[in-house]
């Protein structure tokens, strides 16, 4: 979908002149709307040639000028380079102490969003940043809306809107006096909503246990994402010296988040025959979790493969674990707390969200919840039993 422009059509995506009626009668013809060398305009040279083309309709209709206007298009001018095209602000941006101390995770999501958008409007990344504005910064949300989906152009406008704030405070686009990227009213994509059952979770540990995988550290991290509500990245780097007097102190990696609750008793019971395991095989590690087939510490890509195989196994026990992801865990251990009373502060000193990031993962599907409206009930009749007051203090 594109920017209505006017006198403009847009036919998968390429620009053409559609006169109405009236210029029509005046000699006006459709005109697909390209450069010389056959390369097609561009959103922006699109909105460049239809300001110009009213400009001139209306001085020939101030001047009397025939009927029979030319409706041949001024090509666009070759421009020269761009002084400082959208490429190097996002590569600049991107090499910038404002992206390289952010987690290793966070960095790659950027390249990919930037790298979403140099491919899908080359003419763009190459243009200059002062030329951009809301409308072709919409057009190009638009496109990628249709092209890519939503979340996909979400992102990419944020980053996009992230580097040219960057730009502006770090004085490399002072001729910028708003940031055409933001405030595009862009919609929300629908959050994931989606946490384990315990009858899920139990079959998930079966069948990692079990006969067919015989996986008990798989399990172990099943563990460790319920009951710590930790990101996997975080997990997966786990120290030993991390657990300290029945509770275990963590630095977050993607937010720097200090968290250092008590360890829940069922992980601790697992922590501690893992331990066991480990020294009798003479294994010494620094880290609390390790690959039990090789004794090295755990490779992401291994793990994961390792998760869907055995994801896919109790799926035949219980279909619904197919469409459980293994970031559900950190989700389900902080729904998990919630239903087991706990307010949005006290989850998030577990979990180390902030209050809104844990707000939007319980709003969605936790008030639908039976056990939640069960609890509700039952704290206001202890409430009112107990001759609670509704007296407003003055």
């Amino acid at each position: 979908m594109k920017v209505k422009i006017k006198h403009l059509e847009w036919r998968d995506g390429r620009p053409r002149f559609k006169p109405g009626p009236g210029l029509r009668e005046k000699g006006h013809k459709p005109l697909d709307l390209k450069h010389p060398n056959g390369r097609w305009f561009t959103q922006g040279e699109a909105l460049d040639w239809s300001n110009e083309f009213v400009r001139a309709l209306t001085a020939a209709k101030a001047e009397n000028a025939p009927a029979a206007f030319p409706a041949v298009p001024v090509m666009a001018r070759k421009k020269a380079p761009a002084v400082y095209p959208v490429s190097k602000l996002m590569d600049e941006w991107l090499k910038s102490p404002r992206v390289l101390c952010k987690a290793p995770a966070t960095i790659k999501d950027y390249k990919q969003k930037t790298r979403v958008i140099e491919n899908h409007d080359p003419d763009l990344w190459a243009a200059e940043v002062l030329a951009l504005d809301q409308t072709i910064c919409y057009g190009l949300y638009e496109d990628l809306w249709t092209s890519r989906g939503l979340a996909t152009a979400r992102g990419a406008l944020v980053v996009l809107g992230m580097a040219i704030k960057w730009g502006m405070r770090s004085g490399r686009l002072k001729g910028l006096s708003i940031n055409p990227a933001r405030d595009l009213d862009m919609q929300q994509p629908d959050p994931r909503a989606r946490f384990l059952t315990k009858e899920e979770f139990d079959c998930l540990v079966a069948t990692a246990e079990g006969e067919k995988f015989r996986r008990i550290d798989i399990a172990d991290m099943l563990f460790c994402g319920v009951w710590t509500s930790q990101r996997q990245y975080d997990r997966l780097h786990l120290k030993q010296s991390a657990f300290r007097n029945g509770r275990f102190v963590l630095r977050q990696n993607k937010t720097s988040a200090i968290v250092n609750p008590p360890v829940a008793t069922p992980y601790q019971a697992r922590l501690d025959a893992a331990l066991d395991r480990r020294n009798a095989k003479g294994v010494i590690s620094p880290y609390a979790h390790l690959n039990e087939n090789t004794w090295a510490p755990w490779n992401d890509y291994t793990y994961r493969n390792l998760f869907s195989d055995i994801r896919a196994e109790a799926a035949k026990k219980i279909p619904t674990i197919k469409t459980v992801m293994e970031k559900d865990l950190r989700a389900t251990g902080v729904t998990w707390m919630a239903l087991a009373g706990n307010t949005l502060p006290q989850i998030c000193a577990v979990s180390g969200h902030s209050l809104q990031g844990a707000h939007m993962i319980l709003k969605h599907y936790l008030a639908l919840h039976p056990e939640m409206a069960t609890t509700a009930i039952g704290n206001l009749v202890t409430w009112y039993e107990g001759g609670g007051s509704s007296d407003l203090a003055i």
